[in-house]
């Protein structure tokens, strides 16, 4: 199967498909995070465990991020 192929086929994926996909493209990633980068994840998750009602629920985010990615 060619990229292309590949690439028309992720519209069809439902929702926790594709982010099962996703999981797995970073997994194959090869690249280390850069200790900064690490810093500043570990920060917001100490963050998010002090107050876990502080974030945006999943669902609306993703209404927010369809929103912006819609044609104006």
């Amino acid at each position: 199967m060619s990229l292309t192929e590949i690439l028309a086929e992720i519209p069809k994926l439902s929702f926790a498909e594709r982010q099962e996909l996703v999981r797995r493209a970073i997994e194959v990633e090869d690249d280390e995070l850069a200790p900064e980068e690490k810093a500043i994840l570990t920060e917001r998750l100490e963050d998010f465990r002090r107050n876990p009602n502080s974030g945006t629920p999943a669902e609306q985010l993703k209404g927010e991020v369809l929103q912006r990615l819609r044609p104006q």
